[in-house]
């Protein structure tokens, strides 16, 4: 043991300046050196970091990068039911606070991002696919069914984060390809077809590699502000296959 670890007097300002910052991230790194330093059990970090997602939720301000901090701590699955069964004082039932319960194991807490993902605010999207970076579909038949639920949503900035993502999951079901190429043409939006072309070129793309998937994104693709662009490289592929 060190003499670090001895030192009762600075483990407790440390602590305290920990518990006392607003910055999620900044307290995270603290609580992870305290356990480097030994000041912390397995069991102890655990608490703070239940600590600390309980007053996210308490404060109503979770955002996507509380999202981000929190289901990247719990990679190990070692914060699962943290807090379960634990009702925090003045917490909403919103879906960023369903997301920071969903990323330590909380299944009531994901099936509503996951409702989010295809029918939320552009601000809910975001959280969903912060919480999706980490936590990913891995049921085909579920996946199938975001995929058709967000062909269906309004066309703008909260469908395209959400097909931006569902591109991460590397899509290998035809059914959800299928849908995807037939929503290309009735964009409305360089920006949604962009995103539906990311999705697509991440994708088993061979199940639409035919001549008239081709032609059909040529006569409707929307003109690219930036010159070449995914769409390009998407056809590209098409009819190198």
């Amino acid at each position: 043991e060190t003499a670090l670890a001895r030192d009762d007097a600075t483990r407790e300002r440390f602590m305290a300046f920990a518990r006392d910052t607003d910055d999620v991230t900044t307290r995270a790194r603290m609580i992870g050196l305290a356990g480097e330093f030994h000041w912390l059990t397995r069991d102890e970090r655990r608490t703070e970091l239940a600590r600390m997602a309980g007053e996210i939720l308490a404060g109503n301000r979770a955002g996507a990068a509380d999202v981000d901090v929190v289901c990247g701590l719990n990679r190990d699955g070692d914060l699962d039911g943290a807090l379960d069964g634990v009702e925090v004082e003045g917490a909403r039932d919103t879906v960023a606070n369903g997301a920071v319960r969903a990323c330590l194991g909380d299944g009531a807490g994901r099936t509503q991002v996951l409702e989010a993902l295809a029918a939320g605010t552009t601000q809910e999207v975001q959280v969903a696919q912060a919480y999706l970076r980490h936590q990913p579909i891995d049921d085909p038949a579920e996946l199938r069914g975001i995929v058709a639920a967000i062909a269906q949503m309004p066309a703008g900035e909260a469908q395209v984060r959400a097909l931006q993502a569902i591109g991460e999951h590397r899509l290998s079901d035809p059914q959800s390809i299928e849908t995807l190429a037939r929503l290309f043409p009735a964009a409305p939006s360089w920006d949604v077809q962009s995103a539906i072309a990311g999705v697509l070129i991440r994708a088993d793309y061979q199940t639409i590699a035919r001549p008239e998937v081709v032609a059909t994104m040529q006569q409707h693709r929307h003109k690219s502000p930036h010159g070449a662009d995914l769409i390009d490289a998407l056809i590209r592929r098409l009819q190198a296959n």
